[in-house]
């Protein structure tokens, strides 16, 4: 793979992608002004273009790192405009790109690494250093192995799935976890109760996952809602 590397949105997960990468030229794609203002400070990346117009160059690898709602626009045009790059995401959830003809170039993946932080000034150098990245399987097998020799490269471990597979597993594994925790929080402030002061740990690290962005997590409950819906009514076969 070539040296040149293109993120797309650099708020914690991008930023956290770009301290990690070693040997390569890195560039960065981020609108938000605040963001913008904080990574001209960290001084990690080669060029920071601030508009989608206004990216050029040659990138052998371009991530995806923004909110699912952009991704599908994004991987339209930058694996049209940069046809020999291998373009991948790090959504949660995949639904939304089933069903869907995707490019040949573009390849998903979904690192098991999230955090409730949202800012570049929160990243983590070490953010993929023995965490799982799920790799979505691809026909391209030359592509699907450069995706994989990359993840490594940051330390991450790699796993192959089907897109209904990981949508699946992380339903049960990461999506209602956070459903749950957003819905039972919001329980407890409705009827006043002081979990600050009276709940032991346990429930204070069932109640740590609703401090993720509410808006980014809707996008994924939304795409993965089927299989929220399977756990749900699983649930309640079991409670009966």
């Amino acid at each position: 793979m070539g040296k040149e590397v293109l993120i797309v949105g650099s708020g914690f997960m991008g930023t956290s992608m770009a301290h990690a990468i070693k040997d390569y030229n890195i560039s960065c794609l981020e609108t938000h002004e605040t963001f913008l203002a904080t990574l001209k400070k960290l001084n990690i990346y080669k060029n920071i273009f601030s508009d989608v117009s206004d990216v050029e160059g040659e990138f052998s690898l371009v991530i995806i790192c923004t909110r699912q709602k952009d991704v599908l626009d994004h991987i339209s045009y930058f694996s049209s405009k940069f046809p020999e790059s291998l373009i991948t995401d790090i959504s949660s959830s995949k639904t939304f790109l089933q069903g869907i003809k995707l490019p040949s170039n573009f390849i998903s993946s979904h690192p098991i690494c999230g955090s409730h932080k949202i800012g570049p000034e929160d990243a983590e150098t070490d953010l993929f250093e023995g965490k799982e990245v799920i790799i979505i399987d691809s026909p391209h097998h030359k592509n699907l192995l450069k995706l994989k020799s990359f993840w490594n490269s940051l330390g991450a471990k790699t796993s192959i799935m089907s897109f209904s597979e990981h949508d699946k597993n992380y339903a049960f594994l990461s999506h209602f976890p956070h459903l749950f925790s957003f819905i039972y929080k919001k329980i407890l402030d409705e009827e006043g109760i002081d979990y600050e002061k009276f709940s032991g740990d346990s429930l204070k690290e069932i109640l740590r996952l609703s401090e993720a962005n509410e808006g980014l997590w809707s996008e994924i409950f939304l795409d993965n809602e089927e299989n929220l819906k399977l756990i749900k009514q699983k649930l309640k076969n079991k409670l009966l």
